[in-house]
């Protein structure tokens, strides 16, 4: 996985920015180059040497003829200025590197030594190789990104058709009143592996740029409906309730579990089965706050309001008119809302 410390600085360097044209010009001419970000020369002028002062605005052009010379060169770190160039980076010699070309082997130790952005070009290889702090990459074809993505998509979208049944199915338990803690757990499951797998591409939809867009469009499309589900199934089942920061708490939790298993996805959400029991023998019943948002378009904080008043989905279900414009911020145009929004969705229980 890639550091998401360095998501930032390869972002920097992906295609449709100015700083990545230059670098595609210098590949392109195969040249080499050690380009250095640093907002204060004087700060580090005991590891710099020689080269000259420039302070000219940046430009593709300029970054790619300046990259003629064998010294390093110096932007400032919003990447609107040349500082310097044909400078002798002279980091300390005792900081490890795995790296085996002089280029290399100073463009690492200098970004360990500042904490600073190091980008180094192979003239031999043509690769880009990032370096900031510890950490170290090494850019992609983007080729082989929108083939990566592509898969990434692929699976995804399978996953999420599944899902979307799983979630059908579970509204209509929720209205019969029937829903199981191993079902709640299975919809949890497969929320997790989709968002796992957003997380594992992220930041190579941010290395393709302008030249991921769709794809990326597609992946967030997932991500936005996803990502709320599993807030939403939090707080309609965690036990005894939650607060928003619980219900953060639990979705960080459940997103940091190496493994999605259920009795780990069971506690997080406040239920500690004894040993032996199984997650099929439990029913459980939701706030309704998932399946109030589903039914009627109305504020997060009314919403709110109404799963307050009535705690479980089953007495909502049962509410009038007049019950629900007894709640704050529900007049009679959304408790009709919300009645007619069940309504419907009770008519189509049957054809599941």
């Amino acid at each position: 996985m890639i550091s998401t410390e360095l998501l930032p600085k390869i972002k920097m360097v992906a295609p449709g920015t100015l700083l990545r044209q230059a670098l595609d010009e210098i590949l392109m001419a195969r040249f080499g180059a050690l380009i250095v970000f640093l907002d204060d020369i004087k700060e580090q002028e005991k590891i710099l040497e020689g080269g000259f002062y420039i302070g000219a605005s940046f430009s593709p052009e300029k970054l790619y003829e300046l990259a003629k010379m064998d010294g390093a060169i110096i932007l400032d770190e919003s990447v609107s200025r040349i500082l310097a160039a044909n400078v002798q980076l002279t980091p300390d010699s005792s900081l490890p590197t795995n790296e085996t070309g002089m280029r290399h082997r100073a463009a690492e130790r200098m970004a360990r030594q500042t904490g600073k952005f190091v980008l180094s070009i192979s003239r031999r290889r043509s690769v880009i190789t990032l370096y900031y702090q510890h950490h170290k990459h090494q850019i992609n074809d983007i080729g082989y990104l929108i083939t990566r993505m592509g898969h990434t998509i692929y699976t995804v979208e399978h996953y999420k058709d599944n899902l979307d049944k799983m979630v059908l199915q579970l509204d209509a338990d929720e209205i019969e009143d029937k829903v199981l803690l191993a079902q709640v757990i299975e919809v949890v499951t497969r929320c997790l592996v989709i968002l796992s797998l957003l997380d594992e591409i992220h930041p190579y939809v941010v290395e393709t740029g302008i030249e991921g867009r769709l794809p990326a469009m597609r992946l967030n499309a997932v991500n936005e409906e996803i990502a709320p589900l599993l807030t939403m199934l939090v707080e309609d089942y965690c036990t005894p309730g939650c607060t928003d920061r619980q219900t953060s708490h639990i979705v960080e939790g459940l997103r940091s579990l190496e493994q999605p298993e259920d009795q780990k996805i069971a506690a997080l959400l406040g239920w500690h089965l004894p040993d032996g029991t199984d997650p099929h023998d439990i029913a459980v019943q939701p706030r309704g706050l998932r399946m109030l948002k589903l039914v009627a378009k109305i504020p997060a904080a009314a919403a709110r309001n109404v799963v307050g008043r009535f705690k479980r989905l089953v007495y909502l279900l049962q509410a009038d008119t007049a019950a629900l414009m007894e709640v704050e911020g529900v007049g009679e145009k959304r408790a009709r809302s919300i009645i007619d929004g069940i309504q419907l969705l009770q008519s189509r229980r049957t054809y599941l």
